[in-house]
Order: structure tokens, then sequence, then C-alpha cells
């Protein structure tokens, strides 16, 4: 089957709304098998022991940081 094309146009809310409920039903089966803690620095959902994924902080300290490809800027992130 090549070259199946879709019927009608995706819009960009009805994309998020799917992948925003798969990343929370994604969290949903984590939580059943692994702890899930908040957050010290922004207190959204996080594995423990973690990284956060939200604000990249771990033992109130940031450990991820992000460069942009100019010289003078850093992203923290």
């Amino acid at each position: 089957m090549a070259g199946i094309s879709p019927k009608k146009k995706i819009t960009k809310s009805v994309r998020n709304t799917r992948h925003s409920t798969r990343e929370r039903l994604q969290l949903k089966k984590l939580s059943n098998k692994y702890s899930v803690s908040k957050c010290n620095n922004c207190g959204k959902p996080k594995l423990s022991h973690r990284v956060c994924p939200h604000c990249w902080y771990y033992k109130g300290k940031q450990v991820i940081t992000i460069k942009t490809k100019s010289k003078d800027t850093v992203v923290d992130a």
C-alpha cells in the first residue's frame, strides 16, 4: 500500500490534545510501577531519583543547560 494520504487536516489543537493525553496516560502507568514525587523546584510530578524533565533540576541544582549557536547567550533550561 503506497501513498495513503490523510482525508482531512488535523488541527493543532486536536493534535496537541491527543499528545497531552498520551503523556498523561504514560505518567499514570509509570506511577503505578514506580514512585512519583513532586519536583522541589517547579512542583510538577517527576520520577523519584531522576532529573525533572520540565526544569532540569536534581536535588536543588540545575544539571542541564542548553547552549545556543550564538556565543553570547546561554539558555538555562
